[in-house]
């Protein structure tokens, strides 16, 4: 007589990615969208919620998620200094 064969588990690695779409501090909506213009050295920064725009100097290296924490940093620069 043999013997039942068990199945080995099948581990899956969830791999995380970074998003795409982020938080805008004004209005609190998922709604910020990030363009970014390598060639110029440029990113757009866009809400389409409640609007909010901005445009921040990049370097070639830079990711969305960088830019929006650059973005942040000077929007509540801006708010702290009124």
């Amino acid at each position: 007589m043999g013997r039942r064969r068990r199945r080995k588990k099948v581990i899956r690695r969830v791999i995380r990615r970074l998003p795409s779409i982020f938080e805008c501090p004004s209005c609190g909506a998922q709604a910020i969208r990030i363009e970014m213009k390598k060639e110029e050295g440029i990113a757009t920064i866009q809400c389409g919620s409640c609007g909010l725009t901005d445009t921040i100097r990049i370097t070639p290296l830079s990711e969305p998620v960088d830019v929006y924490g650059e973005f942040i940093d000077k929007y509540y620069a801006t708010i702290e200094n009124e």
